[in-house]
């Protein structure tokens, strides 16, 4: 070891060990890198498949609690039948995913004397929306019928949608599934509205899925416990269909999403997406079949980097043998120190000037690194707390916001909040006051971010609790501006309609603290409210602010917002504005939820691609009593 070659060949064949375990760790992470992949492609295949189908699903459920409130109100304004069979025709074509809709009673809910009650619309051969002549009659007997007794019995369980098991249409001979709804009156189940789903076309698309040559696909009702098809080998799909999932060979409650389990002999990976439904889909992949191109590349990589690492060394052998010195051996072992994390270590070498040279670029590299990595770490630190501030603020703005809207006979409501990408202190609020009375809350909180969002609780709480403590509506207003005030926010407030809605009278005393003016709509047009100008909430204690009022009649509605609506601009800085939301109002006759869908639709219309800089918060409410 102490001749010049001893050192070169030990130098060489360490280097070599070196550099082989280095290759074949590389390699092996590339193997598992190529595995994580394919199994990941493969995953994001059928997620996207399975993201499909469960929109669809959500849609086909949207579809029944539409058409179910249809039924409610075509059972409690007049049940007249034309009526009836227009706006279930008008829902089916509203969404043509669907074979058919329609609305079952109970017997003799409709009418005493008559039991069987229906209005079911279809496509019919030529494309066009028809009704079900054996409903038009009142003879189709769907007592009898298996989905008509499964939906009926989860729905009075407490159900609020529920799918049938997949079944064979009588007259279409067609695999389907229907979905229900219930429909009510004073709290009580009267009927169903109910869409049928076409699983034929779905089936198709199943059981394409194919990751490998050998794959295969099960497709089931697990809460019925009921296979729909499936594409293993050997097995007759027809036979199967309607079957127990016990009589699949290789299925088991214990089969867990992407761990592999063995089946006659061999390995295989399942892929398990459950649907919102009931149903789910397995798609079984040979364990083989899911790496045979991992192990070709891992072999591959080897040959080729082994091969490259021979000639490196071979070269580096020859030079060594011409070049060895001390500066080289000592730059070697302080640059491996380094590249090992050492960001400390200084090389020091005056001569030969080359090396001296290098020795300097490698100080000056190590010390930008170390500059650079210490401003990673901030910029990660920044990014994290700011990402952890935003998260908390998102979940406090949703756990503030009721989502159970009233179920009550003498009035309405509904309400949205659509954030914007900076969480704000946007809220809405109802609440009862007491038998006769209800609250009613629309704010918006100076601010982004946490502590906005802090500030909008403590808002929220202090106001319903000031209504509720039975104040009267000027001392309840004015004891919750001076708690506000008195709070530990700085330079905080919040702008405010606060009303009180009595539901004998339909009388709404109201302040609006520096808020929008509410939008209130009498023989079916809808006009500003001129309030008056209060102070905003928390700014300036022991303000005497304005009690008003606005007069409900029978089916007049009040419309609340926060400025996200008015505020929304373009990307050349256009404002929706006040006129624009009042035109949009008067524009379609439509229900409450459709009301609201339809203002945010005309924002986003109008906003194109702009990004939405704020919440865009909207309350409506209709006073049905009558006087």
């Amino acid at each position: 070891m102490k001749s010049i070659k001893s050192k070169i060949v030990f130098v060489t064949f360490s280097l070599l060990f070196a550099f082989s375990l280095v290759i074949i760790s590389a390699a092996i992470m590339a193997f598992y890198h190529d595995k994580e992949l394919l199994i990941a492609e493969n995953n994001a295949q059928i997620t996207s498949f399975e993201g499909q189908m469960n929109t669809e699903i959500a849609e086909l459920e949207k579809n029944a609690l539409d058409l179910a409130l249809i039924g409610e109100i075509y059972f409690q304004k007049g049940k007249q039948k034309d009526v009836g069979e227009f706006f279930t025709q008008q829902i089916l074509r509203n969404y043509p995913n669907s074979m058919g809709n329609g609305i079952y009673f109970l017997p003799y809910k409709v009418y005493e004397n008559q039991k069987i009650s229906c209005i079911h619309a279809l496509w019919d051969e030529n494309g066009k929306v028809d009704l079900l002549p054996s409903c038009v009659n009142s003879t189709f007997d769907y007592f009898s019928q298996n989905w008509y007794e499964e939906i009926k019995k989860d729905l009075q369980n407490g159900l609020s949608v529920s799918w049938s098991r997949p079944y064979k249409s009588t007259q279409l001979d067609i695999l389907m599934t229907t979905v229900g709804a219930g429909i009510y009156n004073q709290g009580n189940i009267v009927g169903m509205a109910t869409i049928d789903w076409q699983l034929d076309a779905i089936l198709k698309s199943i059981l394409k899925i194919k990751p490998t040559k050998n794959s295969f696909v099960l497709f089931a009702d697990k809460s019925n416990d009921y296979v729909i098809a499936t594409t293993e080998p050997k097995v007759d799909n027809d036979t199967i269909m309607g079957k127990s999932l016990s009589d699949i060979k290789w299925y088991s409650e214990k089969l867990i999403d992407g761990v592999p389990f063995d089946y006659k002999g061999k390995k295989y990976v399942p892929y398990i997406k459950q649907l919102k439904n009931g149903f789910f889909l397995i798609v079984v992949v040979p364990l083989f079949e899911l790496f045979n191109a991992a192990v070709y590349h891992l072999l591959f990589l080897l040959g080729v980097l082994l091969t490259s690492t021979l000639i490196i060394v071979s070269a580096l052998y020859r030079m060594l043998k011409r070049n060895i010195n001390q500066p080289i051996e000592t730059l070697t072992e302080i640059a491996e120190e380094i590249s090992q994390g050492d960001l400390d270590k200084s090389i020091r070498l005056d001569e030969p000037s080359e090396l001296a040279k290098l020795a300097r670029a490698f100080n000056k590299m190590k010390t930008d690194i170390k500059i650079h990595l210490t401003e990673i770490a901030k910029v990660s630190m920044e990014k994290e707390k700011m990402a952890s501030e935003l998260a908390i603020a998102k979940t406090i703005q949703d756990s503030a916001l009721p989502k159970d809207f009233p179920q009550n006979e003498n009035f309405e409501l509904s309400a949205s909040m659509t954030p914007a990408r900076e969480v704000g202190g946007d809220f809405y609020d109802f609440f009862p006051i007491d038998e006769n009375r209800y609250g009613l809350v629309m704010a918006d909180v100076c601010g982004k971010g946490i502590t906005a969002a802090l500030y909008m609780m403590s808002a929220k709480t202090v106001i319903k609790n000031m209504l509720q403590a039975g104040y009267p509506l000027e001392e309840a207003i004015n004891k919750a501006n001076n708690s506000l005030y008195n709070s530990s926010a700085p330079l905080m407030f919040v702008t405010a309609f606060i009303g009180i809605l009595d539901l004998q009278s339909g009388k709404i005393e109201y302040v609006n603290a520096g808020h929008c003016p509410p939008l209130y709509r009498t023989d079916n047009e809808y006009k500003y409210v001129d309030v008056a100008k209060n102070m905003v909430l928390g700014v300036k204690p022991d303000y005497e602010y304005k009690v008003e009022q606005i007069k409900l009649k029978k089916n007049d509605r009040l419309f609340l917002y926060t400025d996200g609506v008015t505020e929304a601009q373009t990307k050349e800085n256009n404002f929706f504005g006040e006129e624009r939301l009042l035109k949009t109002l008067n524009q379609k006759d439509l229900s409450l939820s459709k009301t609201l869908e339809y203002v945010y639709k005309s924002i986003q219309k109008f906003i194109k691609d702009a990004p939405q800089f704020d919440d865009i918060t909207v309350l409506i409410v209709e006073f049905y009593r009558k006087k």
